[in-house]
């Protein structure tokens, strides 16, 4: 046995113990690279002898050459050990030769006959990294193959020839190609030449331009010599990338990417299969906006192409901006002077119009913003110092840069780059500019819409415009009381009916203003004048302030004005109308009996829906509160969602009164024709395969009277008729509830006598803080009236109006 164990001994670690590495043993773990089946992975030694540590796991190596797809750039090709590269994973050839001798001209390790791109080397990104190519764009087809995707493929069903000639165009191009035309035969073909009919001045200035350029003396310092002038250079020790983008920066610019996702290459919302300019984002101006070009009305007669301010009429370089240096300002070409160039001062003011701020307008040395340029006076105001005065400033606040681009307006103008299409010359591009036809009024007030708006009246200037603001010629006092008022207020001012209304405003501050959207800012318990009238069970008391409108008043000297026919319980004098136990002067719904259910078997009502959790008690259920842990704020402004909401003037703009809110409004100056089409546009629509003759927005498969427009009077408005209201005592009335059909917000569904919110008509359900508010003890009488507010009235017959419960 002891044999036996030292025999396994001695063949289990004889290998690692007395190994010596040969030549072909990449990862030296004594396991030749010819029987290795992880030639990169050292052998544990555990388990079995196969060059593989013992946790390897060969389904995680695709291609098997041993190097795990988690670090392998070429999961799927096997590494070519060839010692260059070798850890990549991929079938690499050393550069130069290429394999075999054969050529690798770009030196990127793929042979130039399988090379797809031989002029341009493959950057290994994982992206189509054995076609040679550099992919550094969005995968897309390819149709002819030649690497360069159909999106920026000028040619897409033709091969592109790699002859150092245009090979980024994807056309076969030639020297005899029509495009190499070269007018004034200068060596710069008329397609790059800025000068067609100059011949190109060859002395190392700008030499690619095709203009005799000339090095003013010799004086023209340009150390990386790209025709940027040192002083103008940005990067001055690196050459300017001359491709049409950023020239005049001196720096090597690539051009932006404009491009949009995979089937919308210039992003303009287009498909490219309907794009008739692919590669160009539509111009959004009104004009032609379907066919993804940049077009121009025909209207628009002065073109400038390079946007510098030289109109292409009389640009000489109308695909480069102008450099405004003072040099040849006008002709259009980014142009560049010598260190001795003197830069003029236009107002004589003494101050280089470089560094004016007015270099048309002369300083007036007063000791007031002397260094600027500008002629400032004390009395003037100017708050961003650019010489503009705020009465003629379209931007008081920013400071004008003087740079021939809009300089009268007062407004930071700065070149917005490649792609910036703004037809109006609002500085808001045509793809975010919602009247791309009209320039944008900037005045602080929706800005960046686009559209020419007007800010909102603001008499005393407090900051609520003088459509909500209820004193417009005083300014508000922001104390954090009534601030959205507009009023002066001061904290502590008494509201003695607990309206919200403070007493110096309230009309009627003993009478708790019943808010209806009728008067709701007077303090009084309102009602609109044509529902007064209406008397559905003819006890004299008008349907608005009858608690029981279908059951007529008994009139027994007890409660005489609630409308309902109240009773007395026999053998007492506690009213308990309904019968349900609960005494009317704590029953919240005294004349409906109250269903012991669990459910707030102590208000009195009958509850009827399931119960579900309300941890903030604000009447809105967590199933559909979304805000179940902060109560609403019922101020009928989103009151639905349980939250507790704040109107905001500036944020609820609805110029036309149609409910739509003017930043979600498609025509927010025409008010919404709500026929169940489109209803949430905001505009007064038809559907097309609904006619409607009279175009008052019932179709005509419903219209009774297709001919004669419907009067929207909330009666029988969905007829198409020019209905009047009847002057009838008995109304239309559905549900029954008591509340005619024309003012019923629910017609189909009875109203809930329960004293909240009984004029719309609706069964609503009190809000639990609204039961309770102002009546700690729930006896029935408000605190500021009851002599025990903590204790509850016991209705004993003795002094039952004082609140406390009497020995």
């Amino acid at each position: 046995m002891l044999g036996f164990c030292i025999a396994v001994f001695a063949v289990v670690f004889s290998v690692p113990l007395g190994s010596v590495h040969a030549d072909s043993d990449i990862d030296k773990d004594g396991v030749d690279d010819s029987v290795d089946k992880c030639p990169n992975l050292q052998e544990d030694y555990l388990g079995a002898l196969d060059g593989c540590p013992s946790e390897y796991v060969p389904w995680y190596d695709e291609d098997g050459d041993g190097i795990e797809d988690g670090v392998d750039q070429c999961p799927d090709q096997k590494e070519r050990y060839n010692q260059f590269q070798d850890e990549d994973g991929c079938p690499d050839t050393v550069p130069g030769a290429g394999e075999f001798g054969l050529p690798d001209s770009d030196q990127d390790g793929i042979v130039d006959l399988i090379d797809l791109c031989p002029t341009q080397a493959e950057n290994y990104n994982g992206i189509e990294d054995s076609d040679g190519c550099p992919d550094d764009y969005i995968i897309s087809n390819d149709l002819d193959q030649d690497g360069i995707p159909d999106a920026i493929d000028e040619c897409p069903s033709l091969d592109e020839v790699y002859n150092r000639y245009m090979d980024s165009d994807g056309c076969p191009d030639e020297l005899q190609d029509p495009r190499m035309i070269d007018t004034d035969d200068d060596g710069v073909p008329d397609i790059f030449d800025f000068c067609v009919n100059e011949r190109e001045t060859i002395n190392n200035y700008r030499d690619a331009d095709g203009c005799p350029d000339f090095t003013n003396g010799g004086v023209f310092m340009d150390k990386d010599a790209d025709g940027v002038a040192d002083r103008y250079d940005i990067c001055p020790n690196e050459s300017e990338t001359i491709n049409h983008y950023a020239d005049y920066d001196g720096c090597p610019d690539s051009l932006p990417d404009i491009r949009g996702p995979p089937g919308d290459a210039d992003g303009d919302q287009i498909p490219d299969g309907v794009d008739e300019c692919p590669l160009k984002p539509e111009r959004y101006n009104q004009h032609q906006d379907a066919d993804g070009c940049p077009d121009i009305p025909p209207y628009k007669s002065v073109l400038d192409v390079d946007r510098d301010g030289v109109v292409d009429s009389q640009d000489e370089c109308i695909n480069a901006p102008e450099t405004y240096n003072y040099f040849e300002d006008t002709d259009g070409c980014p142009d560049f002077v010598g260190e001795e160039f003197v830069i003029p001062d236009s107002d004589n003011d003494t101050i280089d119009d470089l560094n004016d701020h007015c270099p048309t307008q002369a300083e007036i040395f007063n000791n007031v913003y002397d260094h600027d340029g500008c002629p400032d006076s004390v009395n003037t105001p100017d708050r961003d110092h650019d010489g503009l005065p705020d009465s003629i400033d379209a931007c008081p606040l920013l400071r004008e840069t003087y740079n021939h681009i809009q300089d009268d307006d007062g407004c930071p103008e700065e070149d917005l780059g490649l792609g910036f299409l703004d037809f109006d010359d609002d500085r808001v591009s045509d793809l975010d500019d919602k009247c791309p036809t009209q320039p944008e009024t900037h005045n602080g007030y929706l800005d960046a819409d686009g559209c020419p708006d007007s800010l909102l009246a603001d008499g005393d200037a407090d900051g609520i415009p003088d459509t909500i603001d209820q004193c417009p010629t005083t300014a508000e006092v922001w104390n954090q009381f009534f601030d959205s008022d507009g009023c002066p207020d001061a904290p502590g001012e008494p509201d003695t009916d607990f309206d919200g209304i403070i007493d110096s405003m309230d009309e009627c501050p003993t009478e708790r203003e019943r808010f209806n959207s009728y008067q709701d800012e007077d303090g009084c318990p309102d009602f609109e004048p044509f529902i007064i009238d209406y008397d559905t069970d003819f006890d004299g008391i008008p349907n608005s302030i009858d608690d029981c409108p279908l059951v007529p008043e008994n009139y027994n000297g007890y409660q005489d004005e609630d409308g309902c026919t109240d009773t007395r319980l026999d053998g007492s004098t506690v009213p308990d109308s309904d019968g349900d136990g609960i005494i009317d002067y704590a029953d919240l719904c005294p004349t409906r009996a109250e269903t012991f259910n669990g459910v707030l078997d102590f208000d009195g009502c009958p509850d009827h829906y399931n119960v579900t959790r309300d941890r903030d008690f604000d009447g809105v259920i967590d199933d559909i509160d979304q805000c179940p842990l902060v109560a609403e704020v019922y101020n009928r402004y989103q009151d639905a969602d349980g939250c507790p909401d704040v109107i905001h003037e500036s944020l609820v703009v609805d110029s036309d009164n149609d409910g739509i809110d003017d930043r979600d409004d498609l025509c927010p100056l025409q008010p919404e024709i709500y026929n169940g089409f489109e209803d949430t546009d905001g505009c007064p629509d038809t559907d097309e395969r609904l006619p409607d003759a009279d175009g008052d927005g019932v179709p005509d498969v419903l219209d009774l009277c297709p001919s004669h427009n419907e009067v929207w009077n909330r009666y029988l408005d969905l007829d198409g008729c020019p209905d009047e209201v009847p002057n009838i005592a008995h109304p239309n009335d559905t549900d029954d509830d008591g509340l005619p059909d024309n003012i019923d917000m629910c017609p189909t569904e009875k109203e809930v006598w329960n004293k909240y919110e009984d004029a719309d008509g609706c069964p609503d359900i009190v809000p639990e803080q609204s039961r309770y508010k102002h009546d700690l003890d729930l006896d029935g009488i408000l605190n500021s009236e009851d002599s025990c507010p903590l204790e509850a009235e016991d209705y004993d017959g003795v002094e039952d109006a004082d609140g406390c419960p009497d020995p």
